[in-house]
């Protein structure tokens, strides 16, 4: 376990490290902005403009984080809920994982032109309503209202990761912010930056609740309440915006998909980051379900009989995530659509290496080693892609565009459930396939975002 440990340490030291350097060079370019600015303005006017940056983020982040915080308190607990606690077969279980992700397929057909239809801000509190839900229905032994559940869970998940971006790029264009000098590559770059910080300390808080309380259902009732906190949030702090909803004709629910669609396959830079947002965020679904019994077996090949320590390991994991996000931060003020593709493809090629090399490598220090690498690019993902979406997809557009990308990322990881075996054989299999398909990705993007 000393091994961890030591790992552990090493990596929150190299965030410390990376946050004081990110703090030393976002201080920098703010002092320079304040100096080019008491040229051509009073000193009033950049404090005002400091203030408005600060008042945003932090209405922003505050909902977004209790938002991701109620998702990182139960979503450890899912499975063995199911399986330990209801005492439900294994294919049960399989069974309700892919409704979630089935039912979060079929909401991205239509949360996101509801969402520019009747506000990003109600689609937020639909969010909160729905994960409130599906928390609930935990409590219950009856399948039926399991599988009820999973559907709010799919339709909650869809929801987390449009209605809020969208919403919030919407917000940065209408009040004009990139004037006071906030970019919203430093936006997403502290979103998921503390995101990571926020999944370490639920995490240890899940756990700590299962502990004290002796009931796996108690994560999901504290949940419960942290979305009705965040819901409360938004209701006060937030104004509601609009996608582009009266063109001059009524449009149904499929001529908006088709609408979506065309502006996709019009846009091929949309396409691009399609194509790598759906071949990414489905390794890293599959990953999650895959990388703790990769490292048992690494473990059982070396002859080691105890259990690796699973919350450790995550923490790691977490850490390097977020140095990823760290990284991107620091660079944040000069980021282009030119420099945040570079570093898309950066996370996709080194992802892709690591992922493979776990095919060909059984010892775990260097399995686990891989996966940190992984999660390093997951970190270095989120803030680049959500930045380029920022500034290629329409504000109008913004809330079906987006919700359409997650369309074939739901396809494929039900896909890859449904054709899921024992053994390591087939984990290797998804492994080498979307290695592969990040190279591909890769290849895309190069080839239609300059």
């Amino acid at each position: 376990m000393a091994f961890y440990e030591i790992n552990l340490a090493v990596l929150v030291l190299i965030n410390a490290v990376l946050f004081l350097r990110q703090r030393k060079t976002s201080a920098t370019a703010e002092s320079g902005r304040a100096d080019g600015a008491s040229e051509e303005a009073s000193e009033r006017k950049w404090e005002d403009d400091a203030s408005q940056r600060t008042a945003f983020i932090r209405t922003y982040l505050s909902a977004y984080l209790l938002a991701t915080a109620g998702d990182w308190l139960q979503g450890p607990h899912i499975y063995a809920i199911y399986r330990y606690d209801k005492g439900l077969e294994e294919t049960t279980t399989a069974a309700l994982y892919a409704t979630g992700f089935i039912s979060g397929a079929v909401s991205a057909t239509f949360v996101g032109q509801l969402a520019d239809k009747y506000g990003r801000k109600k689609a937020c509190l639909v969010y909160c309503a729905s994960y409130l839900a599906c928390c609930l229905t935990m409590l219950s032994d009856n399948l039926m209202i399991l599988y009820v559940g999973r559907v709010f869970g799919g339709i909650s998940t869809t929801l987390l990761y449009s209605a809020f971006e969208t919403w919030m790029i919407t917000e940065y264009h209408h009040r004009g912010l990139e004037a006071t000098g906030l970019s919203t590559a430093t936006v997403f770059g502290r979103q998921t930056t503390f995101n990571s910080v926020v999944a370490i300390f639920t995490g240890v808080a899940g756990e700590l609740l299962v502990s004290y309380t002796g009931t796996r259902k108690a994560p999901f009732l504290l949940a419960g309440l942290v979305f009705i906190l965040a819901a409360f949030w938004i209701s006060t702090t937030w104004t509601e915006n609009y996608g582009n909803t009266n063109d001059g004709s009524p449009k149904t629910s499929l001529s908006e998909i088709a609408s979506a669609a065309k502006s996709m396959w019009k846009d091929k830079r949309i396409f691009a980051l399609a194509v790598a947002s759906s071949v990414f965020e489905s390794m890293m679904y599959l990953f999650v379900f895959f990388w703790s019994a990769a490292i048992t077996s690494a473990r059982s090949i070396a002859g080691v009989e105890d259990s690796p320590p699973f919350g450790l390991i995550f923490s790691c994991f977490m850490c390097a995530m977020m140095a990823g996000s760290l990284m991107f931060t620091m660079f944040s003020s000069t980021h282009s659509i030119f420099s945040a593709s570079y570093i898309l493809k950066i996370a996709m090629t080194a992802a892709s290496l690591a992922l493979m090399t776990t095919i060909i490598n059984y010892r775990e220090d260097l399995v686990f080693w891989a996966f940190c690498i992984v999660e390093l690019c997951v970190g270095l993902y989120f803030p680049s892609m959500n930045f380029l979406k920022g500034n290629i997809v329409e504000d109008g557009a913004r809330g079906k565009v987006y919700s359409l990308i997650r369309l074939p990322l739901n396809a494929f990881v039900v896909i890859a459930h449904s054709l899921a075996e024992e053994g390591d054989h087939h984990r290797n299999n998804v492994f080498l396939t979307f290695g592969g398909g990040l190279l591909l990705a890769f290849i895309v993007v190069q080839r239609f975002i300059e």
